[in-house]
């Protein structure tokens, strides 16, 4: 069965988002313990996948990235979106640190 993110993009003609960063992972890091919150952080690990992916210009699928196999560095930007987006507030998700780390991975095209 194809995850509402999936079913999105499909629809849209885009290939299926990856997630990059496990719901344990992403709960773990936010210090969120109950699972009341588990859909939003679900859709919030989607977003901040795809703010990364979309920033370096690149293809989670055609890298064969996924929770497991994504590069540390890439992982950590995804934590500090997630991060940013959990918050909210004026937190930029794009944050200079994150540009930063990103920064050797970006396609300058």
């Amino acid at each position: 069965m194809a995850t509402r993110c999936e079913a999105r993009a499909e629809r849209q003609g885009f290939p299926a988002l990856i997630p990059l960063l496990s719901l344990i992972e992403a709960k773990d890091d936010l210090k969120v313990s109950s699972d009341d919150e588990d859909s939003q952080i679900a859709l919030l690990i989607d977003m901040a996948s795809d703010i990364v992916m979309g920033y370096i210009k690149k293809d989670a699928e055609a890298l064969e990235w996924d929770e497991y196999t994504v590069p540390f560095r890439i992982k950590a930007a995804v934590i500090l979106v997630l991060r940013a987006l959990y918050h909210g507030g004026d937190n930029d998700p794009l944050s200079d640190t994150v540009r930063h780390i990103l920064h050797r991975d970006r396609d300058p095209t």
